[in-house]
Parts: C-alpha cells; structure tokens; sequence
C-alpha cells in the first residue's frame, strides 16, 4: 500500500513539475453522469453503485445483491438545448469479487454556422455559402471493480479512458488516461477516493490547417498549429452514512474534489491546489421512493461594483424502482436569472 501511495504521489509531482498542463482540459468529463448523482451535487465517489460507478468511482463497480448485470442511460441539454450530454453505461459481475463496466460520454453541439467563407472575391456577403458543422467530445470507460479478500470491506478499481474530441472538420483529438480508485465500506459507512487522470491524460490535437490558411491570414491571426494537451491529476473523494428508520431511509454524503493546476475560482484555493467541495442527502421509502438534495460549485466571485460575492449550485432531484427498473431525474440551477442555465437530467436504469 505504500508503494501505490509513493508511486501516486511521484506521478502527481512529475506533471506538476515538468508538464506542460491544460487548465480545464477533458473538462467535458467532469460534468457529471446519473441523475441520482448529480441529484447530489456530485458527491457520489462513495455511494454510487453498480455501472453508473465507472465515471464516479471504478471500485464501486459491484452489482447490488440478486442481479449480474446493470445497465443505466442518461441524456440531458444546456443553454435551452444547444448542447447534448449523453451518457450510457453497463457493469457485470464476473465473479464473487470481480466486476467489470464500460462506460460511453458524449457532449456535442450541432448545427454550428461556418461563416468563413461568407463574403464572395468581391468582398460582399454571400449567404448560401454559408455551411454547417458539429463539434464533439467522446470518451470510453473500460472499467474493473475488485474487493480485497484480505481487507474485509475494502475495495479498489481503475479506469482506462479512451478520448476523441472533434471540431467540425478543423480539428481533431486523441487522448488516453487512466483512473485509479478505492472504497471502503463497513455497515452503514463508505467512503471512496479517486485519483482522475492518475499519470495526466494525453490529448493529441491535429489541426487542419488548409481550412485557417486564408481566413486567418487575412484577419492578420495565428493559425493553430498541432499540439499535445495534457490534464493534471485531480482527487475525488467522499464519505456516505445511512440511517435506517422504520420504512425511511436517511443517507448523507459529504467530499468535494482537489486539483492540482494551479489557482481555481474555488471556495478554498492556493497557487498549488484547490478544493471544491460538496454535499448531498437522499431520502428513500422502502427503497422504492427517493427524493434527493444536493450542493456543489462554491465560487468566489469579483464584481466591478461589489468586491465579492459568494455563488454555489443547488440540486435537486427525484428517483423511483419498481422490481429492476429504475427512473431518477434531477434538476440544477445554476444562475437564478436566467432559465438558459438551468439542466433537466433524465436517467434509466434496468438490472438483471
């Protein structure tokens, strides 16, 4: 165990040292996945289960008792519908201490106007030239959940990610990384930690330059030349306690996570690191009914009139299982002015 904390905190100091990092890079994948989690404003890297388990934490892989197989979807839009976000997973149960998941992220906008070629060799507009792109983000979870046999209650897991980000046919990105997770879970209490993008993930960007060339040289711009993009490793990390009364349960999540690239417009910040907190609490009834709450996103914000203001996002959310089916959904705003920013997230679940 202190090898893998030693060879960790080496891969952690590596990339801070000598990498050069993307602040923000892959941030499409943290967004979220699963209403129920996001329901709790993220705060899930110890109570999320079963397949929606391969985003937030690999080691929680395992089946709930009586089923090999769970399957989960979720869709849901930004800014009035702009953007999609998609995601589908699937975990199985290989053995009595091993399971497996694969996990798809898509986050895209369709129906980009491409104005480059608006204005004729005359220099008039010309509308009909006008044509249409999309850009996307892509991600692969291949996922693995284990119990440790010797240490009743601890489990461990890993991701390995693969990524291909698109930019209408201007841009295109390869990327690889690797997840490293644990878990622990005794009676009521679990906890879990993971390392996201343990060894930085990679993205390799190849920019098609042909369609820069005139545009960009006649506006008197640089044109994007081929590059590699690195994200820096980043903490995830909660720790869940449920209390059973009557048909009622009560289940209280608290965590956040911690980067590592530098200052953040976060709650609690420095040069080297950041923490962005959260917290969640789910009601559930004979575990068919659930109603869930959540808090996330503490910033600090610097306004041209006033000094400073305090901003977090709230969620909420709701969820019902009847036999193997279940159906959660999950809503969060975050600006109170403006409708564009609140999400309606939908989840689907099926286990068997």
């Amino acid at each position: 165990m202190k090898k893998i904390v030693l060879i960790i905190a080496l891969c952690i100091t590596h990339t801070i040292l000598y990498a050069q990092i993307a602040k923000y890079g892959n941030d499409f994948l943290n967004i979220g996945s699963c209403a129920r989690e996001q329901s709790l404003g993220g705060c899930a890297a110890a109570s999320s289960v079963g397949a929606a388990a391969g985003y937030w934490n690999p080691a929680n892989l395992s089946v709930p008792k009586g089923y090999k197989t769970d399957i989960c979807a979720m869709h849901c839009f930004y800014f009035g519908g702009l953007a999609n976000y998609d995601f589908a997973a699937a975990s199985y149960q290989a053995d009595s201490a091993t399971a497996i998941g694969l996990s798809f992220v898509r986050l895209g906008v369709d129906d980009i106007q491409n104005t480059i070629y608006l204005f004729d060799e005359n220099g008039e507009p010309d509308f009909s030239r006008i044509t249409y792109f999309s850009t996307a983000d892509y991600a692969l979870y291949f996922s693995l959940g284990r119990q440790i046999l010797r240490i009743p209650g601890l489990y461990a897991g890993a991701n390995v990610k693969l990524i291909y980000r698109m930019e209408g046919e201007f841009a295109r990105a390869y990327g690889f990384g690797i997840d490293l997770a644990a878990s622990y879970k005794k009676k009521n209490f679990a906890a879990g930690i993971v390392l996201r993008d343990a060894t930085t993930t990679f993205d390799v960007w190849n920019i098609n330059q042909e369609k820069f060339d005139s545009t960009y040289l006649a506006t008197g711009n640089s044109i994007p030349e081929n590059s590699v993009e690195q994200t820096a490793p980043s903490l995830l990390m909660s720790a869940a306690y449920t209390l059973h009364l009557g048909k009622f349960a009560f289940m209280g999540e608290i965590g956040g996570e911690i980067t590592f690239d530098g200052k953040r417009n976060y709650l609690i910040r420095s040069d080297f690191t950041c923490v962005n907190p959260c917290a969640g609490l789910e009601v559930s009834f004979m575990d068919m009914a659930f109603v869930r709450f959540g808090i996330s996103d503490f910033m600090k914000n610097n306004h041209l009139y006033i000094s400073r203001t305090y901003s977090y996002v709230p969620s909420l959310g709701a969820g019902v299982k009847v036999s193997r089916f279940s159906f959660d959904y999950a809503f969060m705003d975050a600006s109170t002015n403006s409708y564009e920013y609140r999400s309606n997230v939908f989840s689907l679940g099926v286990r068997f």
